[in-house]
C-alpha cells in the first residue's frame, strides 16, 4: 500500500473515532449546562410564585387559560406550554391554583428540592419549594424531554459544523501528501532513468524523514563506484599482465612443435615449463589479490601464534631461490607470546609474510642472508641485496609496478597484497634502503589500539 492511500485511510478511520469522542464530551457538557440553566428557572419560577398572593375560593382550584386564548392571535414563538407545568397548594393541600395542563402534579409537604417523576405519558423534572411560613406549598415542573431536544439541537449544531467541511479536509489531505511526496517520485523516476555507470549521488531534496535513506543510498553508490573501479582495474591489468606470458607460452610451444634439433626441442620445452609455472604463480597471484579485495569486514578474529606461523613459513619450501631454506635465519628478540600481539587471520598472516621473505631472497644475492626478526612492536625482513632507488621505492606499492631493468621473474603483485593484508589486520607496511646495505619490510601497528585484538576465549 502507498504511503499516501497509508495517510488517508488512517486519517479516515481515526477522524470518527474522534468526532465520536468529542461528540460525548460534547453531550457530557451541554447536558450539564442545559440542567443547570433550566433548574435555575425553575427555581426562580417557583419563587416568584411564593411571592405571589393567590387567593381562590372555588373547590378545585384556579386553572389558568390556555396561552393562545390569552394572546387572541398573537405570536406563540416556537414553546409548547405542555411542557412547563405548575401547582400552588395552601397548607392543608387545597390546589389553589394550576396551568390546567394534562399533568397532573400531587400535593407532598414533605419533598424539597428537585425530583423526577413520570406521569402516563412523559418524564419530568419537578421542583417542590415551600413557603417560609408553611402557608404555600409550590409545584413547578418541565419535561425531560425538551432539556433532551435542547442538548441534541447543540451538540449537533457543533458536530455537523465539523462534519461539513470534512470532503475539504480530506481533499487538502490528499493535496498536502501529494506535493509532500512528489520529490520521492521525482526520485524514483530519475533512478529508474540512471545508467549502471552512474553512481552521481542522488539529490537530497526530499522530507527529512528520508534523508537518512538518501545518505546511506549515497554512500552504497559510493561503495559500489569504488568497488566496480577496483574491478575494472583488476580486469584490466591482470589482462595486461597475462597477456605477455600466454604469447610467450604460445611461442615456445610453436618451437618445440617445429624444432628438429632435439637439444632445441627439449631447451624450448624447458622454457614453456618455466612460463607455465610463472603463469601459475601470477594467477595465484591474481586470485589471493581479488580474494582481499572481497574480504571487507568479514575477517576471522584469531590470536596470532606466531610460533606455528614461522614454523610453517620454514618448515617448507619458501622459493626457489632458496629451497633448501638455508639462506633464511629467524631471529626472535622477545619470547614468541610477547611478538606483537594481534588477532586475526594466520592463513592470511602466513600469505604476508610468505611474500615479503619471497621477495627478499629473489632480489638478494646468492649467498645473500634474509632475516626474519621478530619483535614485541614489530616483524621485519631484512636482506642483503642493492636495495631500492628512490624513485621506484615510491610506487613499488602499486599492483603490477616492476622497476625498470628487473631481471628476477615476478607479477608486481607481491607487495600489494601485503599491503591489503597489513590493512585488514590493523599494520602499517613501511619500507626503505638499510643504511648498511639492503633492503628492509618491516609490519607496525597502524595506530595506537587500531590492531583488532583477541576474544576473551583466545
Amino acid at each position: 500500500m502507498s504511503l499516501q492511500r497509508r495517510l488517508v485511510l488512517t486519517i479516515l478511520c481515526v477522524a470518527p473515532l474522534l468526532w465520536l469522542m468529542s461528540a460525548g464530551v460534547a453531550t457530557w457538557q451541554t447536558h450539564r449546562s442545559v440542567d443547570e440553566l433550566y433548574d435555575s428557572q425553575l427555581t426562580l419560577f417557583a419563587r416568584q410564585l411564593l411571592a405571589v398572593d393567590i387567593e381562590h375560593d372555588g373547590d378545585d382550584g384556579a386553572s389558568l387559560p390556555r396561552t393562545r386564548k390569552l394572546i387572541r392571535g398573537g405570536n406563540r414563538g416556537h414553546g409548547d406550554e405542555d411542557d412547563l407545568g405548575l401547582a400552588v397548594w395552601d397548607a392543608s393541600g387545597k390546589l389553589l391554583i394550576s396551568d390546567g395542563g394534562r399533568h397532573h402534579f400531587e400535593f407532598s409537604p414533605d419533598k424539597r428540592g428537585f425530583y423526577s417523576e413520570q406521569d402516563r405519558y412523559h418524564d419530568w423534572r419537578v421542583f417542590y419549594l415551600p413557603s417560609p411560613d408553611g402557608e404555600k406549598f409550590v409545584a413547578v415542573g418541565q419535561r425531560d424531554h425538551l432539556r433532551h431536544g435542547a442538548v441534541r439541537h447543540v451538540v449537533l449544531a457543533q458536530l455537523f459544523s465539523w462534519l461539513l467541511p470534512l470532503p475539504l479536509l480530506v481533499g487538502l489531505l490528499v493535496f498536502g501528501v501529494r506535493r509532500a511526496l512528489a520529490p520521492v517520485r521525482q526520485l524514483g523516476s530519475e533512478l529508474a532513468a540512471r545508467r549502471i555507470d552512474d553512481h552521481q549521488a542522488v539529490s537530497t531534496r526530499v522530507p527529512d524523514e528520508l534523508t537518512p535513506l538518501i545518505d546511506a543510498l549515497n554512500q552504497l553508490f559510493a561503495r559500489i563506484a569504488e568497488t566496480l573501479n577496483k574491478e575494472r582495474r583488476f580486469t584490466s591489468d591482470a589482462a595486461h599482465e597475462l597477456r605477455s606470458p600466454l604469447t610467450a607460452l604460445r611461442v615456445q610451444a610453436e618451437v618445440a612443435r617445429l624444432a628438429s634439433d632435439p637439444a632445441v626441442a627439449n631447451r624450448a620445452l624447458d622454457q614453456l615449463m618455466l612460463g607455465i609455472d610463472r603463469a601459475g604463480r601470477l594467477i595465484e597471484q591474481l586470485l589471493a589479490l581479488s580474494r582481499l579485495d572481497r574480504q571487507g569486514e568479514g575477517l576471522s578474529l584469531e590470536k596470532i601464534d606466531w610460533g606455528r606461523v614461522v614454523a610453517g613459513l620454514t618448515g617448507g619450501v619458501l622459493c626457489s631461490a632458496d629451497p633448501e631454506g638455508n639462506r633464511l635465519h629467524c631471529e626472535w628478540c622477545c619470547d614468541p607470546a610477547q611478538v606483537l600481539p594481534l588477532a586475526g587471520d594466520e592463513t592470511l598472516i602466513s600469505l604476508m609474510l610468505r611474500n615479503l621473505l619471497d621477495n627478499a631472497l629473489k632480489y638478494s644475492p646468492a649467498e645473500g642472508r634474509v632475516t626474519l626478526r621478530l619483535e614485541a612492536h614489530q616483524i621485519a625482513v631484512l636482506d642483503e641485496g642493492e636495495g631500492v632507488g628512490s624513485d621506484a621505492l615510491e610506487r613499488i606499492r602499486e599492483r603490477f609496478y616492476r622497476p625498470p631493468g628487473q631481471t628476477v621473474p615476478g607479477s608486481g603483485l607481491g607487495l600489494s597484497i601485503v599491503e591489503e593484508v597489513a590493512r585488514l589486520h590493523g599494520l602499517s607496511l613501511q619500507l626503505g634502503n638499510r643504511p648498511e646495505g639492503g633492503f628492509i619490510a618491516s609490519l607496525q601497528p597502524a595506530t595506537k589500539g587500531h590492531i583488532p585484538e583477541a576474544s576473551a576465549k583466545d
